[in-house]
């Protein structure tokens, strides 16, 4: 039996979860229905840093209550392939100067669980079978899972599925190419004292992508390393393999992960149209990952939240437009110089002498210290060629 709803949101991660949340929120008065295929808790592969962006949105939101009481991360650590290593603050985003590190088992479960208080229907176990999209009339949605089929006939659809996105595949657009791609490896670890700052590594044999160990508490931390597709087919060398090398070469050799798994990344150096009719592409499944730290989580939630108002917008119009028009040109507005400055960024670090002159500059000079975290975790656009000639001057020993 087919059933009718307003909104159906693909995926219940951070990215579909903020979608969800901003509907109810908005119209309250219109049925959100959220689909994954797994059941939650579960554990996702990923850095687990949770940057400025990711704080305000909470905020908007209203549930800032997922983070408190964890320990805040207020500064970050950038080291040279050289070993000269910088550190500053978070840049500020809203009111927030402040990260955290939680395990996206904990934070991807409370989020999804503050959607399902918010009156949005979670279903779990639900895995995506069919999209059908005519051209007029609601999109039907057809999944499967530990209670049965379903189907649903939705005025609205938000694809916040991931990497693999299926409603994508099946929207017929291509994934992104190993060039526009990253691979990663993330584990945990644990010692006496724990670890200070968040920290990116940038080693030779990774550029232009980096290791990183980020601190969850006292004694915890997610360590990991990312490196480009391409770059990885050429390397003739594992991710646990690079991720053993990265620990013992950065001074972590007695530490042993656990819980590894490895993961992909759809940078956002090319972002796929983001509407297709009553269909709007969100967070990994539209490809929104900084190119130059792998972020994605702040983009998928703030992608998430604009598309979802959007489309509340105009379902209570009844106008039978288009529920996400403009969204597109949105996300490429807000977010697309950062994107192009981080690419530009990661295209220059892939040269290990530029990343040294670049720490050596920053620390003589805070402003580059600023722009380049702005880079790596905010939503920064500083990187010009005034920009770079200074760092070059000033970034001689």
């Amino acid at each position: 039996m087919t059933r009718a709803c307003d909104l159906v949101v693909v995926g219940g991660g951070p990215a579909g979860a903020a979608a969800a949340i901003a509907a109810r929120r908005a119209a309250p008065e219109l049925s959100t229905v959220v689909l994954d295929r797994q059941k939650f808790p579960r554990d996702k592969a990923c850095g687990d840093g949770l940057g400025p962006g990711v704080v305000a949105r909470l905020a908007d939101l209203d549930a800032s209550e997922i983070v408190r009481g964890r320990r805040p991360v207020e500064r970050l650590k950038i080291v040279a392939p050289s070993g000269a290593e910088v550190v500053g603050d978070l840049p500020a985003i809203g009111t927030s100067a402040r990260g955290y590190v939680v395990p996206r088992s904990e934070f991807d479960r409370d989020l999804l669980t503050h959607a399902r208080d918010v009156g949005a229907e979670v279903l779990t176990e639900s895995r995506l079978e069919g999209l059908a999209t005519p051209a007029e009339g609601p999109v039907r949605v057809t999944s499967s899972g530990a209670d049965g089929s379903v189907s649903l006939e939705a005025r609205a659809v938000i694809a916040a599925d991931g990497a693999r996105s299926d409603v994508r595949r099946l929207l017929g657009v291509a994934y992104n190419d190993s060039a526009h791609t990253g691979v990663a490896i993330r584990a945990y670890v644990e010692r006496p004292g724990g670890f200070e700052h968040m920290a990116f590594y940038f080693k030779r044999e990774l550029l232009p992508a980096y290791g990183w160990v980020f601190p969850i508490d006292e004694r915890g931390a997610n360590v990991g390393v990312m490196i480009d597709a391409g770059r990885f087919r050429q390397h003739g060398r594992s991710l646990p393999e690079l991720l053993r090398d990265f620990l013992q070469s950065s001074g972590y050799e007695a530490l042993q992960p656990q819980r590894s798994r490895a993961y992909m990344l759809p940078f956002a150096s090319y972002v796929p149209p983001l509407e297709h009719g009553r269909v709007a592409l969100i967070g990994d499944a539209g490809s929104m990952i900084n190119p130059f730290s792998g972020e994605g989580i702040a983009y998928g939630m703030a992608a998430g939240m604009e598309a979802a108002t959007r489309a509340v917008r105009a379902l209570r119009s009844r106008s039978g437009g288009r529920p996400f028009e403009g969204y597109d040109g949105w996300f490429r507005q807000r977010f697309g110089e950062h994107f192009r400055a981080s690419a530009r960024a990661k295209r220059l670090a892939q040269r290990a002498w530029i990343a040294d002159f670049g720490v050596r500059a920053a620390r003589r000079r805070p402003e580059f210290v600023r722009e380049g975290i702005e880079l790596l975790v905010g939503e920064g656009t500083a990187l010009s060629w005034r920009s770079l000639a200074r760092l070059l001057v000033h970034g001689r020993s």
